[in-house]
């Protein structure tokens, strides 16, 4: 269900199109209202639009023998666009979102990430769909539907977080369950910087490697 007691004539942010729900509303509730305005507008895009946002970022990975087994793994994430080993100090970064209705009462929202490293270019792509009766709950797609992953939205201050729990491999008509070891989890927070454009920071851990790649860096909506 929505989040209950929305008065959407004394909240502008959903005053627009009361009837329609977008990204995050079901995850976030009247936590959503904390958020600083660019991140809001980030999280709150209709659906039928396109929104693409550029910035720059650093792009790491850690060092000694936990960085070399992380980088044969990055490296398969590069067939399933969703992982790469590359890393950078100050890399052009875009991303771009489409928001799609679907006709079971579900929004889908996709993140089609760009980086542009010395000599060769990495996607990032991903789909977020969100269901009315998962609350919290963002059923997270990589591409070509290999990896799905359940993500929780927080709000943090007037930054928006999100963390993974459980994570499945799926093959086909095969949907396997990861254990905790091989799991990538995701940490990622957003937020206003002073200057009025957005801060990113994405943090990957896993429980034998630890806290093993991420980036952070600024974008702003072009």
């Amino acid at each position: 269900m929505l989040a209950p007691n929305r008065d959407s004539s004394a909240n502008p942010a959903f005053a627009e199109d009361a009837q329609v729900s977008r990204p995050f509303e079901w995850a976030l509730g009247e936590s959503i209202n904390a958020l600083a305005p660019l991140v809001k507008e980030h999280v709150l895009q209709l659906p039928g639009t396109i929104v693409v946002y550029r910035g720059r970022v650093r792009v790491w990975r850690d060092g000694g023998w936990r960085g070399k087994f992380a980088s044969l793994l990055l490296r398969i994430g590069v067939l399933g666009r969703f992982l790469f080993p590359e890393t950078g100090d100050d890399v052009n970064f875009e991303v771009k979102h489409v928001v799609t209705s679907h006709e079971d009462g579900s929004l889908s929202m996709s993140w089609i990430r760009t980086y542009q490293f010395s000599g060769v270019q990495r996607e990032f792509h991903a789909l977020m769909r969100f269901h009315p009766q998962n609350g919290p709950i963002i059923n997270w797609h990589g591409c070509r539907g290999l990896l799905q992953v359940e993500l929780v939205a927080s709000v943090e201050g007037d930054a928006i977080v999100v963390v993974s729990r459980r994570e499945w491999l799926t093959l086909g008509f095969l949907r396997v369950p990861l254990p905790k070891w091989l799991m990538g989890r995701p940490y990622v927070r957003e937020w206003q910087a002073p200057d009025g454009a957005l801060h990113i920071r994405v943090e990957i851990h896993n429980t034998l490697l630890g806290l093993f790649f991420g980036y952070e860096g600024t974008y702003s909506r072009v």
